[in-house]
């Protein structure tokens, strides 16, 4: 069961409304024990347990949350763009030893060590 928190930053606390829960408020100096207060309302309510209950925050910060996801969002085109390049060192490396290269020609040439040319070769 999902269940939405809408969390608001006002004077050092946060002011968390609950829709699901007919609106409750709850008022908390941290998002982790509001999110599991609500956990504990609704299995005390619905009879759903703790473990089954997804509670999505969603804040309300303006500037904030908008720098949070452009941040997230290059940190997921980080992590494809590592993983691209991983490949395509692979792919190289896999190449360079057709060539008939050795490791440590490799590893100059790539500057990094033979060993690393070892494990990079494994998992080609």
């Amino acid at each position: 069961m999902e269940i939405t928190a809408e969390c608001e930053r006002k004077a050092g606390a946060w002011r968390v409304r609950v829709p699901a829960l007919d609106n409750l408020l709850i008022s908390t100096k941290r998002l982790d024990l509001a999110t599991e207060q609500i956990k504990d309302l609704v299995h005390e309510y619905q009879g759903v347990d703790r473990c089954d209950v997804i509670v999505k925050v969603e804040a309300s910060m303006p500037g904030i949350m908008c720098d949070l996801e452009t941040a997230h969002t290059k940190m997921r085109e980080s992590q494809r763009l590592q993983e691209e390049a991983s490949k395509e060192i692979r792919d190289v490396v896999s190449r360079l030893r057709d060539e008939g290269l050795s490791m440590r020609d490799i590893g100059v040439l790539l500057q990094i060590s033979p060993q690393r040319v070892a494990q990079l070769t494994e998992t080609a």
